[in-house]
């Protein structure tokens, strides 16, 4: 199962976490995978547990870090370039989504 960064952190922070956790963290004992490890919820933060294994990949929900790839104004060119629609502009991977990010 997948989870998208902002069903977790919210905008602003670990706000949502505390207050509405999502139900596939619960089940999971507030575990995450997230960049190759293990987190769990303590309740004032993500601790790190262990490195991921590939047991882990499919047991536990695995957190989608906002990416221009999962943006829905994302394309890819036929000469295999990185193209936005929203802005008209060939784009490069960022570590930080636009403004015009959206997944829906």
């Amino acid at each position: 199962m997948k989870v998208k960064y902002f069903d977790i952190f919210g905008l602003r922070g670990n706000i949502k976490m505390s207050v509405n956790p999502p139900q596939c963290i619960v089940d999971a004992d507030f575990c995450i995978v997230m960049g190759g490890k293990v987190f769990q919820w303590v309740g004032i933060g993500w601790t790190e547990i262990r490195d991921a294994t590939p047991k882990d990949d499919e047991t536990l929900p695995l957190v989608l870090i906002p990416h221009c790839s999962h943006c829905k104004h994302y394309d890819v060119m036929k000469d295999k370039t990185m193209y936005c629609f929203k802005t008209h502009k060939r784009i490069t991977a960022r570590k930080k989504p636009c403004k015009d990010y959206s997944e829906q």
